[in-house]
């Protein structure tokens, strides 16, 4: 068993040895989960509507309307009168235009007709948005005008003591919205580039590196001369996957770390479902990584191949996107690939809060993933380039 160990921490030693390996593992990750998730940040970031409000009108039922069009959807800026361009930032926007005599019309039953004004470079669905909001103001307001019965019976002050009770009752039927059916949450923002990017460089820089350097030990004869230890083939083997499953290891916890604290990222309630699939993942990217050194001839061999399979496995596996939004033919089948599975347990963790028997699924298929690409990789591995 000491020599199995020693055989890993010096493959270890080779690789972290390299300087170039700090940036690929460490410092380009980092940049690249910053980078891609404050993209998705920003495109799935909610913006407020934007309403002008030219208030001509210094009757209650206007001020009224006003209070009704408050929203924490909606970013209502009230003024006497109003242009279709926002002084502060000159960012086209709407104004809704009150006539003067709106109280004292709505109150005789006269028609009053209130003019949305649209910016000129205005976002139509924001527009549309705005439109559907103004109106549902109106049509409570006059609901509420409705329920006081005759309005000339009372005076104004009366009927805005009045109003003004309705508005605070609460509803008298409400809508209960909730998730059904098969459909979840698409993941976004760093929920998606955190664990994409931290799956894809360990998968890349395991497979390269160690495939490299086990590639590189069949050309010199290095190999060949480790096989004059007093070690059996069996633990030669075994060293060479505990060193790559070192390299890996360090990189996840690395990343992990770097993602809860520096990116903010909560990797869920679970801690022990946490480190399972991470252990499960590092046993899968360091088989394979040990198989394409075994089935690589040079070094030459084994950089391209891993550079185009790790390339392949992060794009198919949902590492650079979620896979939710990729057909779902394709879907099913990148889950022939350790990646899809990796991925489907840290959202599991990260973006529905799931737990411990949510990601033994993922879990055991990795792990099965690392049982063949090992017995593979035992197989075919020749001390000889």
């Amino acid at each position: 068993m000491s020599q199995i160990w020693k055989l890993a921490l010096n493959d270890l030693r080779l690789t972290l040895r390299d300087r170039p390996a700090f940036i690929w593992m460490l410092a380009m990750p980092l940049a690249m989960m910053w980078l891609f998730g404050s993209m998705g940040e920003g495109g799935t970031r909610k913006s407020k509507i934007s309403i002008r409000v030219a208030n001509h009108d210094s009757g209650w039922l206007a001020a009224a309307l006003v209070d009704e069009l408050r929203d924490t959807t909606v970013e209502l800026d009230v003024s006497p009168s109003g242009s279709a361009t926002s002084s502060a930032d000159s960012a086209p926007v709407r104004t809704l235009v009150i006539p003067a005599g709106f109280t004292q019309g709505v109150l005789a039953g006269q028609q009053q007709i209130l003019r949305l004004e649209k910016g000129k470079d205005s976002n139509e669905e924001f527009s549309l948005a705005a439109q559907v909001h103004i109106i549902r103001s109106i049509v409570r307001s006059l609901a509420r005008l409705v329920e006081l019965g005759d309005l000339h019976a009372k005076d104004a002050e009366s009927l805005r003591a009045r109003f003004n009770e309705l508005g605070e009752r609460a509803p008298l039927v409400t809508l209960a919205v909730s998730d059904a059916g098969q459909g979840r949450r698409v993941p976004s923002g760093r929920a998606q580039s955190v664990p994409g990017i931290m799956t894809f460089i360990v998968m890349m820089m395991t497979l390269i590196y160690g495939a490299v350097f086990l590639a590189a030990e069949k050309e010199t004869g290095m190999l060949r001369r480790q096989t004059i230890l007093p070690i059996s083939r069996g633990q030669l083997f075994l060293g060479k996957l505990g060193g790559r499953l070192l390299l890996a290891g360090i990189q996840i916890a690395l990343l992990v770390i770097v993602g809860r604290f520096v990116f903010g990222v909560s990797w869920g309630r679970s801690p022990a479902a946490l480190v399972v699939l991470v252990v499960c993942y590092t046993v899968a990217v360091a088989s394979l990584s040990t198989l394409l050194g075994s089935l690589a001839r040079t070094v030459a061999q084994a950089s391209s191949v891993g550079w185009l399979l790790g390339m392949a496995l992060a794009a198919l596996g949902g590492c650079w996107w979620p896979s939710e939004i990729m057909p779902r033919w394709l879907r099913t089948a990148a889950h022939a690939l350790p990646t899809a599975w990796a991925m489907d347990g840290f959202h599991s963790l990260i973006s529905f809060g799931h737990g411990l028997p949510e990601i033994l699924t993922p879990a055991l298929v990795l792990l099965g993933f690392g049982v063949v690409f090992s017995l593979l990789g035992a197989r075919f591995l020749r001390v000889e380039g």
